[in-house]
């Protein structure tokens, strides 16, 4: 008998029984030589979500067949809590994989497996050194993981010259709800080059920033009047309006 499921962008087959049986069994099929047998495989482990698989499917991270290896990294995040640290920081190392793909689905696995001490190193020590891609999928780790100690090395990235990393570290930050960054907040708005940049500082304003303080209302006024992209006014006036009135 088999149960129609889907999971990372694309539909699979698996076979219902016995969780524990059926793992085993799925587990030998991820080293099938077909790569469509080993995809189907890894995308059936992800929805049993048996911890039992999390040894095999970190070997399927390192699978010469790209979606084997994103699918398998969605897996691992589909078990959740229960993967251990050793396979958490597999899947942070799979944020350097060659394939974008492959970084975002450990990115979101992280996310969901939630932080660990050796991971975040990693993160932050990937966000430094990494190449573009990587960089994306590290902010994208890291917001979703909620990690305090990431401040320093996010902040930091508010200056990346990729304007992807830097949106992801203002997201990530904001996500931190640490009131220290606003006034970087408000210098990405004023004066980052990229729309996408100034439009993630004013939502984050709106979200974050202090209806009594004078110069973030000032900063979200200057940017709804001035700036040149529409899309960033408009959120410029949703963050001044959402913040409320100057407080006497």
């Amino acid at each position: 008998m088999f149960l129609l499921i889907g999971g990372a962008g694309c539909q699979a087959e698996a076979p219902v029984g016995d969780p524990q049986n059926v793992t085993s069994r799925l587990v030998t099929l991820l080293q099938d030589s077909s790569p469509d047998v080993r995809r189907t495989a890894a995308l059936s482990l992800g929805k049993i979500g048996n911890s039992a698989a999390t040894t095999a499917l970190v070997r399927a991270l390192s699978d010469p067949d790209s979606q084997v290896r994103e699918y398998s990294a969605w897996a691992l995040g589909q078990i959740g809590e229960d993967v251990n640290d050793g396979a958490a920081v597999s899947l942070a190392g799979a944020l350097g994989d060659a394939h974008y793909s492959v970084k975002q689905a450990a990115a979101q696995a992280l996310g969901k497996i939630g932080p660990r001490q050796p991971v975040i190193a990693i993160l932050t020590q990937a966000l430094v050194v990494g190449e573009s891609g990587s960089r994306r999928a590290v902010v994208e780790a890291l917001a979703q993981l909620e990690a305090k100690s990431a401040y320093p090395v996010l902040r930091k990235a508010l200056t990346d010259p990729d304007p992807a990393v830097r949106q992801g570290a203002l997201a990530a930050l904001g996500e931190l709800g640490d009131r220290r960054i606003l006034p970087d907040f408000r210098e990405r708005l004023l004066f980052d080059a990229d729309p996408g940049v100034r439009t993630e500082a004013a939502y984050r304003l709106g979200k974050l920033g202090d209806p009594g303080d004078h110069g973030e209302l000032q900063t979200l006024d200057e940017a709804a009047r001035n700036d040149a992209s529409p899309g960033v006014r408009l959120w410029a006036e949703w963050a001044r309006t959402h913040i409320g009135p100057v407080v006497p």
